[in-house]
């Protein structure tokens, strides 16, 4: 490394610096970042209960102390087959345009495999993936993907639109569209949603959720640790999370009043249902669970529910018509430990939603 540059652990004064690269990359506006989008920041990356300097965000400062690019990460903890590690979960990388690409050249460099106990994201990019396999990290293409149930045609294709489309502009189709939706439910192409016999789901608190989430996830040989503070956390930070409506957990319970699951989204009805996890207590459990939640999300009013791929939820999905799979981004991972990748090719880690980057703020929010 040139001793004109340096590549350091992030610091909470640079934050400044960095806003203004977000602003100038993903919305085009050259400008300083807001004390919103600073409060916002240094939460999401310096308020994690396992952050430390070396598990966190890394930038590339030049030889007269300007940032050109920025790795951004959060700490998250993880068991591999038992065993307790610090994972990274890699979100925004940034560089500036107008200067040398040799920062984010070295950047890439720090998460070879060989360097990683477990590192990943379910947001990158095809040129961000295409880095991550350069350094010996993998793709995951099932978990790259996105499921979307559809319950009201017409709406949904209103839904969208730009995702910054006038409100009013979309209003102005609205009644077109239900009028399209009640024609299609009468000439039954899309029949309504029957709920599994004597399954029931009601609102989960977070508190409830804390104490079971990891239970949920414990056959995974490879999974998120969800302690206590670490969870609570994550929920906290994704309260924030407004622009999809508000964060809601549902507990779904069995005929005799056991708990079989849960699901956890971002909605408010008459919108897409922007669902973060589907958690079975067991396999057998999950085809229970998602009828109910597609269920409970139609008959709420709701035009339709998408969300993340998790391969032990296909056959449940399978079930279901008006369904369908799309590519919203590439899941990665970087890793030295070769359990972490042979529960890879067995379907055998939990990553997204809750855990993943889907509940940040920063892809959807500060336009």
């Amino acid at each position: 490394m040139s001793r004109l540059t340096q590549l350091r652990p992030m610091r909470i004064e640079d934050i400044a610096q960095v806003g203004a690269l977000y602003f100038k990359i993903f919305r085009n506006k050259p400008e300083n970042s807001s004390s919103d989008f600073n409060t916002y920041f240094k939460e999401l990356f310096f308020g994690s209960p396992y952050y430390s300097p070396e598990n966190g965000s890394f930038v590339h400062e030049t030889a007269d102390g300007q940032i050109d690019s920025v790795l951004s990460a959060v700490p998250m903890e993880y068991h591999v087959n038992g065993k307790a590690m610090i994972s990274r979960l890699l979100g925004t990388f940034m560089t500036d345009p107008d200067m040398s690409t040799q920062g984010a050249a070295q950047l890439t460099l720090t998460l070879r495999a060989r360097r990683q106990d477990l590192c990943f994201t379910n947001t990158a990019s095809p040129t961000s993936a295409s880095h991550l396999r350069a350094v010996g990290g993998v793709v995951l293409p099932t978990q790259s993907l996105e499921w979307c149930r559809v319950f009201k045609p017409a709406a949904y294709a209103v839904q969208r639109l730009r995702p910054h489309t006038s409100f009013l502009h979309k209003t102005a189709w609205l009644p077109l569209a239900k009028f399209g939706d009640t024609m299609i439910r009468k000439i039954g192409k899309i029949p309504p949603l029957e709920p599994p016999r004597g399954v029931r789901d009601e609102i989960m608190e977070d508190v409830a959720f804390q104490e079971l989430a990891p239970s949920f996830v414990a056959d995974y040989s490879v999974r998120p640790a969800w302690s206590k503070p670490e969870i609570s956390w994550i929920l906290h930070m994704a309260s924030m999370h407004k622009s999809d409506g508000q964060l809601q957990i549902r507990c779904v319970y069995d005929d005799v009043g056991r708990v079989c699951g849960c699901y956890v989204f971002f909605g408010k009805p008459g919108s897409i249902a922007k669902v973060l996890n589907i958690l079975a207590t067991s396999r057998q459990d999950s085809d229970l669970v998602v009828t109910q939640m597609l269920h409970r999300l139609e008959s709420a009013g709701y035009v339709a529910a998408q969300g993340p791929v998790q391969p032990r939820l296909l056959e449940a999905f399978s079930r279901h018509s008006a369904l369908f799979y799309r590519h919203k981004a590439y899941t990665c991972v970087s890793t030295r430990h070769r359990e972490v990748i042979e529960a890879i090719d067995r379907h055998d880690i939990f990553l997204g939603g809750l855990a993943g980057e889907s509940w940040s703020r920063l892809a959807s929010d500060f336009y």
